[in-house]
């Protein structure tokens, strides 16, 4: 018998009719998001809390989200772990479901339903029970109806190798040749064959994220290695060097061919100094009029010279702890303004319309939400979030368009607004603390790293918020074996095994690091570098293979999966989850592993999952243990 948790997953995705079945018909897929996941926002702030669990001795728990899947998911697992707790809540729980349902006209047959209930002269175990039953009915019915409609799915699942182009060297990652000055560089897009998808979907990933695409600014430019591909020049084409639009459009069609999806970078926030856009109308950025009583532009700003006027322009900025910090080599666009928010929505679209590319990862996004750009720039700002009208404007061409978000605070906003996914590394503000993955592994704080399990393994099978992207490294962060030490093994399977979405990095497979003092990217942008596929570190080639081939293993038996942690009575310092296949009823499997800088031992009895284990593990061991479905056959 499974879990109660996993068994509450698998509930909300089949389609059961409740009592008082509504007609979704009515239903816009807003509402739907809003009932099933995220609540409703306004101004930056929630209008519906998600609902906090308290225990008589103290304890309190959040809901995963303000929907009715976070309540459930939460709930249902609190249960499993202290029974009948949590009971004299009832009255609070028909409370809160009362207000939550009412953001939506078309659930008055639920909400009669919850108000007859609530009002039974039942006892309350046997009320709670009845309530269960009616929310999973009716959360299945809303889930069933939202992914109907919902075509970008795919982007909450999707395997990523991202690829640095001016850094990859095809023809050493062909033959495995040394790198050498006379190794000619490619031109990428244009000299990259079908062929050399293998590599990538041998390894289990269906999505492509090419780094770098636009051409990047001259004004400002740092370093030696051709500049941050984060200040562009041109939004709208494809850097020469790299190829022409042909060839990137030559190349979306391979990587389709091959069964592979193409995401592209879309960075709202900022653009070069130099940029296209800049020249075309500088409205479109933080801008004023200059002091005539100073000789050169305050700190954060710099000149401009339009039409025969001058212009300071601020440089890109975000707030760090209350501060704002600026990229010094970019340009502040303005998302005050409807026509910035026209022009930037067009030219995303335009890649959609001219490069048919599937999804976008979309650049420092919670910076550009209405709350944080109205504060960072003291500016008003437009009722709608640029989010809801960008997503708008390019899904009314292409519905399966995908949008990922690079975020560090903000996840459930992001999630309202329609992200498919998003990172997850750091994320605070709830009440068991910091519950982001990667920075949670990354501390080895056991504690922590449950938290961080238990938000992961809500975010990835959650039906109708923005799922989760968890990896160990990318273009941003030091080298995995830097961060992770000895506990990397674990990490790495840890991470490739939850079902969600992933990201990998190229070179790292094989422990290529070329970070500098100054910068500390495995592939800096400030100084020339590109892959010796030749110069693999041994060791860290066969974890990675290793990781890999285990998740596609993985994948290939359990088919769509969820995942629950795994808990022991006193804290023991491993961590662990359970992977109960939703497509194959019956089959389970379970990662048992030390995160942490110390030995641990495993005394683990886990009746309801049919799992009993008694063992030790050093930092960064494991077990991938199958598990006997009851009645099944061995």
């Amino acid at each position: 018998m499974s879990s109660a948790m996993t068994q509450t997953l698998l509930l909300l995705l089949s389609f059961v009719l409740p009592a008082g079945a509504q007609d979704l018909r009515q239903a816009s897929t807003q509402e739907l998001r809003e009932v099933l996941s995220t609540g409703r926002w306004k101004n930056g702030s929630a209008v519906i809390r998600p609902f906090v669990f308290r225990h008589p001795n103290g304890l309190a728990a959040a809901a995963q989200s303000a929907g009715l899947e976070g309540f459930l998911y939460t709930k249902r697992g609190l249960e499993a772990r202290f029974g009948d707790a949590f009971l004299h809540q009832l009255p609070d729980c028909f409370s809160y479901l009362d207000s939550l349902l009412s953001l939506a006209p078309w659930t008055g047959e639920t909400r009669k339903a919850l108000s007859e209930l609530s009002a039974a002269a039942l006892p309350d175990k046997e009320k709670n029970a009845k309530l269960d039953a009616l929310l999973q009915g009716f959360a299945a019915q809303l889930g069933k109806e939202f992914l109907e409609r919902d075509k970008a799915q795919w982007a909450r699942k999707a395997r990523i190798y991202q690829i640095f182009p001016r850094a990859y060297n095809l023809k050493g990652r062909r033959s495995g040749e040394a790198l050498s000055t006379s190794t000619p560089r490619e031109v990428f897009f244009r000299d990259f064959e079908a062929s050399d998808f293998g590599p990538i979907k041998d390894k289990g990933f269906d999505a492509v994220w090419p780094l770098g695409l636009f051409p990047i600014g001259e004004r400002g430019r740092w370093g030696t290695g051709g500049g941050s591909p984060y200040s562009i020049r041109d939004h709208r084409t494809v850097e020469p060097s790299l190829g022409s639009e042909a060839d990137f459009k030559r190349f979306v069609r391979l990587a389709h061919e091959a069964g592979l999806k193409v995401i592209i970078d879309f960075v709202p926030n900022h653009t070069s100094m130099d940029s296209v856009l800049l020249k075309e109308d500088p409205s479109y950025y933080i801008h004023r009029k200059p002091d005539p009583k100073a000789d050169k532009p305050p700190k954060g700003w710099f000149l401009v010279k339009h039409k025969g006027r001058k212009l300071w322009v601020h440089h890109g900025g975000y707030e760090v702890f209350g501060d704002l910090a600026t990229w010094d080599d970019t340009a502040q666009v303005d998302y005050s303004r409807p026509e910035t928010r026209r022009r930037m929505a067009q030219i995303v679209r335009s890649w959609v319309e001219r490069f048919d590319v599937d999804g976008f990862r979309v650049d420092m996004a919670y910076q550009d939400l209405n709350h944080n750009f109205g504060r960072n720039w003291g500016v008003g700002m437009p009722k709608a979030e640029f989010f809801e009208e960008l997503f708008r404007e390019v899904r009314s061409l292409k519905p399966e368009t995908g949008f990922i978000a690079e975020a560090y605070a903000d996840q459930d906003m992001l999630s309202a607004v329609g992200f498919d996914a998003v990172y997850n590394k750091w994320e605070d503000g709830r009440l068991e603390g910091q519950t982001g993955w990667y920075d949670a592994l990354a501390g080895g704080n056991p504690a922590e790293a449950l938290a961080a399990l238990d938000r992961a393994a809500f975010l990835s099978c959650r039906t109708a918020g923005a799922g989760s992207l968890v990896f160990v490294g990318n273009h941003d962060e030091k080298a995995p074996r830097k961060i992770f030490g000895e506990r990397l093994p674990a990490a790495a399977l840890a991470t490739a095994l939850l079902p969600g979405a992933f990201l990998f990095y190229n070179g790292q497979e094989i422990g290529f690091d070329k970070a500098v003092p100054w910068e500390h990217k495995t592939l800096p942008f400030s100084t020339p570098v590109r892959i010796d596929w030749s110069a693999e570190d041994p060791a860290l080639t066969k974890l990675f293979s290793e990781t890999f081939s285990a998740a596609k293993a993985v994948r290939a038996e359990l088919g769509d999966y969820c995942v629950e942690p795994l808990r022991s009575p006193e804290p023991a310092g491993w961590t662990g989850f359970l992977m109960e296949s939703r497509s194959r009823p019956g089959l389970r499997k379970a990662f048992i592993s030390d995160l942490g800088f110390k030995p641990v031992k495993i005394d683990l009895k886990a009746q309801d999952a049919g799992l009993t284990l008694q063992d030790s593990l050093e930092p960064g061991l494991y077990r991938l243990k199958d598990i006997q479905a009851e009645g099944a056959n061995p």
